[in-house]
């Protein structure tokens, strides 16, 4: 491990209450950045793509009602398919009964998304909102075309946010452009140490 180059810590948290913003974190040895929606409003999505060469830049956003659940937000294929990003689907204080449908959530199932959003539409279809009023779910991964093999990584959760961690690797040579990579990276005194 010691020959790897240096990764970014990379956190995503979801909300599940009320007025709760969802985030991402980049970090990098001491120095953390963190990402939130310009716009937040409870029951929606957050839609952010990463410039994988600079991943604490915000290259574009969405702020999606989640009562649009079953079409696939206009403009947002632009930016899914360029390789140059990376994407995070995030849901604030999301109603239960606005989990994905449709087109969109075969849109989000291109693109990555598997047992956690199925957890979540289980939950909606066997519970309705009496049980469940809110979900939060958060989807990441590398853009580039539908179905291309890409990892991404999800959570899904109808008791609490979700918190997704994992690391972004740099390319062997120590240099951009950033992946994603099933790890954990974080700052202990003098080094960021990756697991």
């Amino acid at each position: 491990m010691s020959n790897m180059p240096p990764m970014l810590g990379y956190s995503i948290k979801g909300s599940l209450g009320s007025n709760s913003v969802p985030f991402i974190k980049v970090t990098k040895g001491p120095a953390v950045t963190q990402i939130a929606s310009a716009s937040p409003r409870d029951d929606s999505y957050w839609i952010v793509f990463l410039d994988r060469n600079n991943p604490i830049a915000k290259v574009q956003e969405f702020n999606v009602p989640a009562a649009n659940n079953t079409a696939i937000p206009t403009g947002l294929d632009a930016f899914m398919s360029n390789p140059s990003y990376l994407f995070a689907l995030v849901t604030q204080t999301m109603q239960c009964a606005h989990v994905p449908q449709g087109a969109f959530y075969d849109y989000l199932v291109s693109h990555g998304a598997g047992r956690e959003l199925q957890k979540l539409e289980q939950l909606n279809t066997s519970f309705g909102c009496g049980q469940f009023a809110n979900l939060s779910y958060a989807l990441t991964g590398q853009c580039g075309p539908a179905n291309n093999g890409s990892p991404a990584y999800e959570q899904g959760s109808g008791l609490n946010s979700v918190l997704l961690l994992l690391s972004l690797m740099p390319a062997p040579n120590g240099q951009p452009p950033f992946s994603l990579c099933d790890s954990y990276t974080f700052y202990a005194g003098q080094q960021a140490m990756g697991a």
